[in-house]
Parts: structure tokens; sequence; C-alpha cells
């Protein structure tokens, strides 16, 4: 299984309503510039 891509090379490819779209240059994933930022990840509990 390969590596989830990091998305560490990017580039803006529209801007609307305040919000910038980018495009992976790796994966070619397209994505709002906010979710590019780096989010705490908690370890959930299983429910069972």
């Amino acid at each position: 299984m390969q590596p989830a891509c990091e998305h560490t090379r990017t580039k803006i490819i529209a801007r609307r309503d305040g919000v910038d779209y980018l495009e992976c240059l790796d994966c070619h994933q397209i994505f709002e510039d906010e979710d590019l930022d780096p989010v705490k990840v908690e370890e959930e509990e299983e429910e069972e």
C-alpha cells in the first residue's frame, strides 16, 4: 500500500468568494486551501 500523499507541492487553480482552491502536483487531488491546514488528530475510542 502506498503512503498517503502529504500534498507538499501545490498550486492555486482558482479563487472564489475568498476561498483558494489548490491542486496537489503529486496526486492531482483538488481541495480548498483551508483543508490543507494541519489538524490535530485525536484517537477515538472504539464503540462496540
